[in-house]
């Protein structure tokens, strides 16, 4: 009798020790899974339970009633961003071609010999025509430049580009500009070339779009410089603004984030957003410090930096 009660202990014994086996090989799987669906939720992917048990049935089929949930949030997001991207440059399509012929119009009438005989009056609204359609050109850019950046399709080739002579031509297309915002420039950009991975029009879009925001916020001056390192190339613009606070920073380079004063200036809030996105389509990244030190109670001094792969080879070595 003490024998039969001892086998029959030793197989509920066991037979609790199995359930209880396959139980934690079931959570460890489920966790598992959880693990490599958080790390990709585009794939689509369902939980399923290794071994039958009630409760741990239910669990994992409210759990995949959520993920559902969540899949098809996320679908429905990405299909409003395709639709909204579309939009943008189908919008920025149609209006280049009507403003390209407005603008070559004005060109004309200021070329033609009847421009002398224009009163002053007449003259002065060509030359405001003239500057808004160049703002409104520059402004359909970006807006079409942000469409074909978040396209799945758009690649950029990067080669060999010299960063400081192409940073050298930008700043002088840009120093009329900012010199006559009263900003003191200050650039330390080595006269040898700065080799880096790049597409040259897109890093010159960067710079461009950089010391637009210079003219934008920058209270009284710009300080630009070029540093080299072995595994880094960092391109930092430095300034100072009463416009901007510590508060703005994180969110200069949201889509269509932008103060109301430049905003009355004429812009997007897409030049930052358009310059992260084409650094990191490079293998780059563009971020924004706060510089304390050079800060005072009126005036916030902040630092765009850029930092490239530096290329050991020149075009002519590939």
């Amino acid at each position: 009798m003490f024998i039969l009660i001892i086998i029959v202990v030793s197989v509920i014994g066991i037979y609790f020790a199995f359930r209880y086996f396959i139980l934690l090989s079931s959570l460890r799987k489920i966790r598992e899974d959880l693990k490599e669906i958080q790390k990709d939720f585009s794939q689509n992917q369902m939980l399923f339970l290794p071994a039958p048990n009630q409760d741990l049935g239910e669990l994992v089929s409210s759990i995949n009633e959520f993920l559902e949930k969540i899949q098809k949030e996320r679908n429905q997001y990405e299909k409003r961003e395709r639709e909204f991207q579309k939009q943008i440059e189908n919008i920025s399509h149609d209006l280049r071609t009507p403003l390209t012929v407005i603008l070559g119009n004005i060109k004309i009438i200021k070329k033609s010999r009847t421009s002398s005989s224009l009163s002053p009056d007449v003259k002065e609204t060509i030359e405001i025509i003239e500057n808004k359609g160049e703002s409104m050109k520059k402004l359909i850019g970006q807006f079409y430049d942000y469409s074909r950046l978040n396209s799945s399709d758009f690649v950029l080739k990067t080669r060999p580009a010299d960063a400081a002579r192409l940073l050298r031509e930008t700043l002088m297309g840009n120093y009329q500009v900012l010199a006559q915002a009263n900003i003191d420039v200050q650039a330390d950009i080595p006269d040898k070339p700065i080799w880096v991975l790049a597409d040259d029009t897109a890093l010159e879009r960067i710079y461009e779009n950089l010391l637009q925001n210079t003219g934008r916020y920058a209270a009284s001056f710009l300080h630009i410089a070029i540093k080299q390192a072995e595994t880094d190339v960092c391109i930092s613009f430095q300034n100072d603004t009463e416009l901007l606070t510590g508060e703005d920073l994180p969110r200069l380079f949201d889509r269509f984030y932008m103060q109301d004063t430049a905003r009355s200036q004429g812009g997007t809030g897409l030049g930052l957003t358009v310059a992260k996105l084409l650094a990191e389509q490079m293998g780059g990244e563009l971020k924004v410090l706060n510089l304390p030190q050079k800060s005072d109670g009126a005036r916030l001094a902040i630092c765009f930096e850029l930092h490239m792969n530096p290329c050991h080879m020149t075009p002519l070595q590939l």
